[in-house]
């Protein structure tokens, strides 16, 4: 290796090479961000941001932000390990370190594989705003004839 012939320590080399080989992975999977943008954009959600990081030098993890009052969830995380996933916040929609997060809390994993189709992303939040909105609406308290006597009164 031509750094090695210059002197450089090994160690050095070393974590030279593995950032380089993270880095170039970003931009081999950028492509498949841009195309998740866009269809988050044709889908009616706009994104304001893409940040892409390198937590520890060794992997991939990016971050779709969400903007306007459309939005389904604050932003979207790509993490070359485990693919995509809801975030809770906007502001750090990744976790120090890109300790992947459990379910809960606004975190929740989608469709399976690492670069599914940009389609299936929308697909999969789409499920998920129809499963919100069908938890929403049987939340509420039931129907019974005492509560429709109150309103009939009312």
């Amino acid at each position: 290796m031509a750094a090695a012939q210059l002197g450089y320590p090994a160690g050095l080399v070393r974590r030279a090479t593995a950032r380089a080989e993270t880095v170039l992975r970003a931009r081999y999977v950028a492509p498949s961000l841009a195309g998740v943008a866009a269809a988050l954009h044709r889908a009616g959600w706009t994104t304001q941001q893409t940040d892409v990081q390198f937590p520890g030098d060794d992997r991939v993890v990016a971050a779709l932000v969400l903007g306007g009052d459309q939005a389904l969830v604050p932003a979207l995380v790509w993490d070359e390990r485990y693919g995509w996933r809801t975030a809770a916040s906007r502001r750090h929609p990744i976790t120090k370190g890109a300790v992947p997060p459990s379910e809960g809390g606004g975190v929740r994993y989608l469709t399976g594989g690492i670069t599914p189709p940009p389609g299936d992303i929308v697909a999969a939040l789409r499920r998920m705003l129809s499963r919100s909105f069908d938890r929403a609406s049987t939340s509420h308290a039931p129907v019974t004839p005492s509560t429709c006597s109150r309103i009939r009164s009312a």
